[in-house]
């Protein structure tokens, strides 16, 4: 229905507008032809003072005026009889000039004539409006079939849309190694269907990649698509829910149809948890709940052997409904994790680098070990940013400065400033103390730093310490103790050197925060409560004693790391007047600066 709408519109705006004219033309014809016998305004006079006339009709804006003469009918007739009188022949009218003078109606009331204001020009505006009262109906019938159309039809699963065929490769996807040995099953199934037969193992027939946005769910999808060389079929789950009750069911039964057709071949359904989250007695019957039991029994009804592989990803993986989860559905899961080691990161780097102009001067051991938390999309980004930064200072190649300015420019959210500062004012000092209070820290604390900077950015963040994190994938609880006196040690040079503290401190306070946070309650680091999660015993527990707790260790780490740059800082003055000449400083300078002072 739809499509026969959309089909014919065009010849109803055609033929609305053919009626519109039509009308125009009809109206002036009519008009034209029942136009009266003109007459001379002395002709009227004299039809007039003979008592001859019997109404007249005029209009205040027009030109000409019409009246009409007795006849046999209505010459005896009083004034109000005939008003109501109707059927004057042609011959029975005239038309001449109106007077337009201020005792015109008192003249003709004299010589007992009706007076009527009345214009017999044709009105367009009144034409059109006859049309648009045409209109009306034609267009509610038009929507009524439209919605009807889209309820019952409409925004189907468009097979053109959905199947896309991959080009991408296992050697595209750099730093999950791990990962693609244990998805290289689903393409060796996916080019022999009855793999496991012989051993009676249960192929999955759903897999779930989880981790943090920009980690490479999708992209890893599609490699494994382009492996085993079968159609690629992408499909967001927003996509399948709408306003309309039922159509996000229909959907998913369409793009399971249209797999059957195409395969064997990859589903990919993104962000999952739009449809796939956990449901309650309330949601039983809401359109969501509705299209995930219309997904759960579209899995339930086909088999490994069909050559269909369901991939669905997420980023809450907790979030899930438990039926998504079970066997026989998505029950192989895999955590797709940022990159831990720099030298993963290094390899992304090279990858994305690899077809631009890169200067010799670029140190990508350095830079990667700035990055500690950085994903693959995060790195594609800074190097995206690095090439626009150096095309915007008319630069051919891309330096080391271009990436350290492109990855500032990501974690502060912000660019740097334009010009660099001549003088050292008050806020230019302070954020050297600081970031120089957190590089001392670091350093006496066996911390390598990559690199210092006091640059300041539009999102008014003034500097930071980029660290390198340990090779090793498990914290002890020193680790944890030492990343937040690091943390504190920016806000205790401060104190040490102002005897003051500022707001610059707010992003550490709340880092340091998450930290003893989680030594306490997730990874029995404390002595006083011990080997427990009091994330799980969180009802049975004090909640005043837990506070009592993360208040305590906060203090006595923040005394300890006064404590240790009030012994050491001798390092933060020269660290921090360094930096107020440079701005920027690598780690291998930092640390022969503090070697040297030491």
């Amino acid at each position: 229905m739809k499509s026969f709408f959309k089909k014919y519109k065009g010849y109803f705006i055609a033929f609305m507008i053919v009626l519109i004219v039509t009308l125009i033309c009809v109206e002036n014809y009519v008009a034209e032809e029942t136009k009266p016998e003109y007459v001379s305004y002395e002709q009227y006079q004299e039809d007039l003072k003979s008592g001859k006339i019997d109404t007249v009709y005029y209009s205040a804006d027009e030109e000409y005026m019409r009246y009409t003469l007795l006849n046999e009918d209505t010459k005896d007739m009083t004034l109000e009889e005939r008003l109501e009188y109707d059927k004057y022949e042609k011959d029975d009218w005239r038309m001449t000039m109106y007077p337009a003078y201020e005792d015109f109606r008192k003249d003709l009331m004299e010589y007992d004539v009706n007076v009527v204001v009345r214009s017999f020009t044709p009105n367009t505006l009144a034409v059109l409006m006859s049309a648009v009262m045409l209109v009306i109906p034609f267009y509610f019938v038009f929507a009524m079939f439209t919605l009807i159309s889209k309820a019952t039809g409409g925004g189907a699963v468009k097979e053109e849309d959905l199947i896309q065929k991959s080009n991408v490769k296992f050697t595209d996807v750099v730093g999950h190694d791990e990962v693609i040995e244990d998805v290289q099953f689903i393409v060796n199934l996916m080019k022999n269907p009855k793999l496991g037969e012989v051993t009676g193992a249960r192929v999955p027939k759903g897999v779930l990649f989880s981790g943090e946005p920009g980690t490479g769910k999708t992209l890893l999808a599609k490699a494994i698509a382009g492996e085993a060389d079968v159609p690629f079929i992408y499909m967001n789950a927003s996509s399948f829910i709408e306003m309309y009750v039922g159509l996000g069911a229909k959907r998913v039964r369409e793009l399971f149809k249209i797999a059957r057709k195409h395969k064997p071949c990859i589903i990919f359904i993104d962000e999952i948890d739009a449809v796939g989250g956990k449901r309650t007695s309330r949601d039983s019957h809401s359109e969501n709940s509705q299209t995930l039991n219309a997904l759960l029994q579209e899995m339930d009804g086909f088999n490994t052997s069909e050559g269909i592989i369901v991939i669905g990803a997420t980023n809450m993986p907790d979030k899930l409904d438990k039926a998504l989860l079970r066997a026989g559905r998505f029950d192989r899961k895999i955590m797709i994790n940022p990159p831990k080691d720099w030298r993963v990161r290094k390899q992304l780097f090279e990858h994305y680098l690899k077809d631009k102009p890169v200067s010799s001067d670029v140190d990508l051991d350095v830079l990667s070990k700035q990055l500690s938390g950085f994903t693959g999309a995060d790195i594609e980004s800074v190097v995206n940013e690095s090439a626009l930064i150096a095309a915007m200072h008319n630069e051919e190649v891309i330096t080391n400065s271009h990436i350290e300015e492109a990855i500032d420019k990501v974690v502060f959210k912000g660019n740097r400033s334009k010009e660099k500062e001549t003088e050292v004012n008050t806020d230019k000092k302070i954020v050297a103390y600081h970031e120089a209070g957190h590089a001392v820290a670091s350093y006496l604390l066996g911390i390598d730093i990559a690199r210092a900077s006091i640059i300041s950015s539009t999102s008014g963040v003034g500097g930071a310490v980029f660290n390198q994190e340990s090779d090793s994938q498990f914290l002890t609880n020193m680790d944890f103790r030492n990343k937040i006196k690091v943390l504190y040690g920016g806000r205790a040079s401060e104190e040490i050197k102002f005897g003051t503290v500022t707001t610059g401190a707010s992003n550490d306070i709340t880092q340091a925060t998450n930290l003893i946070q989680k030594y306490v309650q997730r990874y029995g680091f404390d002595d006083d409560f011990g080997l427990l999660d009091i994330n799980v015993l969180e009802r049975y527990m004090d909640t005043d004693k837990i506070m009592t707790k993360f208040s305590t260790m906060s203090k006595s780490l923040y005394s300890e790391t006064m404590k240790l740059l009030q012994e050491n800082y001798n390092l933060v003055e020269v660290l921090a007047q360094k930096l107020l000449v440079m701005e920027t400083l690598t780690g291998d300078s930092i640390k022969e600066i503090l070697e040297m002072n030491k």
